[in-house]
């Protein structure tokens, strides 16, 4: 008996039991932080709302008071995360506007969160592989709906985010260059979804580049930033990886084998293109993917200007 009752007593011990996540993430915001905040559990996903007035000043920016509350409650919902026995993967917190209903969202992966702990991961990465995003309620809505995230998901919209980072950081030179030449030669759209229902398991990516450069120089930074990416996390539960560029119509479709080829070493970027960047659809669907609408007149040129 003294043997069993000994060995009982040795298991894990969790600071935030399993059913109380929520109820531990509220009160760590309310108590240490006097902040009212909600929290819920969907699947493997754990996060919070916040809401508040955080209409942007004259600059556009928004005050820096609400970015320090998002933060709090974003290390509220890791500290939970990091110590109970329910399993989780992401941590997301989502700051809304009470009266317009617009919503800052920060999401990250509890393992990059242990990583960066241990130091395994540098700052810069770090930021890197939290995804920030924006979303929409109905103005004076105050209910939370928590969706689980996938591990697919995130990435997509990782890649996107850093896709978009690398050219806005583009767009800040060359020095000599006005800031207008340095923002047109540098001017790309990105928009990224990951199709795993039904046939193939696809990440596809979609890209309007404005650039005055080569086009495929274009594609290939976002073949290179998509591979960085599936690379670093070593995610292998996919069949293929797309990427469109719509304004110079190429396209570049590859499977999974092939990229571990690339990984390997085994096959550069440059054979990659050279077998598998055929030509894309017409330009009337960026106008479908960003929301934009054209004239029947303009659609019907478009669609018969010849093939460069």
């Amino acid at each position: 008996m003294f043997l069993v009752s000994f060995l009982s007593g040795c298991g894990p011990r969790y600071t935030y039991p399993a059913g109380k996540v929520p109820e531990s993430i509220e009160k760590i915001c309310r108590k240490e932080y006097k902040i009212d905040a909600q929290a819920r559990v969907a699947g493997k996903t754990v996060g919070a709302l916040l809401l508040a007035d955080f209409r942007p000043d004259s600059n556009g920016q928004i005050p820096k008071e609400i970015h320090e509350k998002m933060g709090q409650v974003l290390q509220a919902v890791t500290r939970v995360a990091l110590s109970t026995d329910l399993p989780l993967d992401f941590c997301t917190v989502v700051v809304r506007d009470k009266s317009q209903g617009h919503e800052l969202v920060i999401t990250r992966s509890l393992d990059d969160t242990k990583r960066a702990n241990a130091e395994a991961l540098g700052m810069e990465e770090s930021m890197n592989r939290t995804v920030f995003g924006q979303g929409k309620a109905a103005p004076g809505t105050e209910s939370f709906a928590l969706k689980d995230i996938t591990l697919a998901d995130f990435l997509t919209e990782q890649i996107v985010q850093r896709i978009r980072f690398n050219f806005a950081k583009e767009a800040q030179g060359p020095e000599e260059a006005m800031p207008e030449e340095a923002a047109i030669q540098s001017a790309v759209l990105a928009d990224g979804s990951f199709h795993g229902t039904g046939g193939l398991r696809t990440f596809r990516f979609s890209i309007l580049s404005l650039k005055s450069a080569d086009p495929k120089a274009t594609l290939l930074e976002v073949f290179k930033t998509a591979n960085a990416v599936l690379e670093g996390y070593r995610y292998r539960d996919f069949d293929g990886l797309e990427i469109q560029d719509y304004l110079n119509r190429q396209k570049l479709v590859i499977d999974k084998e092939t990229l571990e080829a690339y990984q390997k070493k085994a096959i550069t970027a440059e054979e990659i293109f050279e077998r598998y960047l055929v030509e894309s659809a017409s330009i009337q669907e960026v106008f479908k993917l960003f929301g934009f609408t054209i004239p029947q007149d303009s659609a019907a040129s478009a669609s018969a200007s010849p093939t460069p």
